[in-house]
């Protein structure tokens, strides 16, 4: 033999060897694959939007009109609160409002969002217009 084959021959072996070794770790093991039981279902969480925490503001009245009212405390006359309509609301107390509305020292309880000035509920007893 002469010096190139022998060094060929190793070198030959070798790549037959990882060529063996390779194809046998690339070639998976055939198995079917059976289902034998139930398919799960699964059903969406549906999310509550969370309640609003209505807070509640009691009063007098200091003026009124379509848009607004304006509100002061009966305890401290420093702390006065402008509250608008929501939608509802405002519907409501369309006929008030076509009455005269509520007067200036009148008593109402608002029923507002926490840390919002639209007022939820406005209720109280409103007094004669001028």
């Amino acid at each position: 033999m002469s010096k190139m084959s022998r060094r060929t021959v190793p070198v030959l072996f070798f790549a037959m060897l990882l060529g063996v070794v390779a194809s046998g770790l690339a070639a998976p093991s055939a198995s079917a694959q059976v289902t034998t039981s139930k398919t799960v279902t699964v059903k969406p969480k549906t999310v509550k939007p969370p309640k609003v925490k209505l807070d509640i503001f009691k009063g007098e009245v200091i003026r009124m009109d379509t848009i607004s009212i304006m509100v002061r405390d009966p305890k401290n006359s420093y702390i006065v609160r402008t509250f608008t309509f929501s939608p509802d609301v405002a519907k409501k107390l369309q006929p008030l409002i076509d009455k005269g509305g509520y007067q200036s020292g009148d008593r109402v309880t608002i029923k507002y969002a926490a840390g919002s000035t639209v007022a939820q509920s406005i209720k109280g007893k409103a007094s004669k217009a001028f």
